[in-house]
């Protein structure tokens, strides 16, 4: 309920922004012209768009103890958990299984859904088998944001088991 209300609040705050920055470009226009509402239409343009700090790649492996070469597993399991309002954490283990044993090769997350307001960061995780299931660890770090400025941050971990994708023999 926390996730959703704040980020109605960013939605709030961004449409009175937009108003405050519609009014004012109409107050330009009628004291300046045309021409210079157009320019402070695209300074404003310019000034609000952001890049990326990082260009977006493949998943981190949350295993930091994981083969750097090679082939990454003959298995998979997969395990989604709820974080709150239409966020979803979605948890991917791979391992090498053989003989009724697994050696853990990769656990990977990512997060999905509305996120205005929220960025939700993968920082580390665990795998290990349980008897027939795999039990899983992990830290996601959660920022809360106004308009893209982090706010707060707070860690938060999930754990529970997950069951394999084929059965462990």
């Amino acid at each position: 309920m926390a996730n959703i209300l704040w980020s109605a609040l960013n939605m709030l705050v961004l449409l009175g922004i937009i108003y405050i920055l519609f009014r004012a470009a109409g107050l330009v226009r009628r004291h300046m012209g045309w021409g210079a509402a157009v320019l402070f239409g695209l300074a404003l343009l310019l000034m609000c768009s952001r890049r990326p700090t990082s260009p977006a790649g493949p998943s981190k492996n949350l295993i930091s103890r994981a083969p750097k070469s090679g082939p990454v597993s003959n298995a998979s399991a997969g395990h989604t958990i709820d974080l709150g309002g239409s966020n979803k954490l979605y948890l991917r283990a791979e391992y090498d299984s053989a003989g009724g044993t697994l050696t853990p090769n990769g656990l990977y997350a990512g997060v999905s859904g509305f996120m205005l307001g929220h960025d939700w960061e993968p920082a580390l995780g665990l795998l290990q088998q349980q008897g027939t299931r795999l039990h899983y660890w992990t830290v996601l770090n959660h920022h809360w944001l106004l308009l893209g400025t982090s706010v707060f941050s707070n860690g938060r971990e999930f754990e529970g088991l997950m069951k394999p994708d084929q059965p462990l023999r």
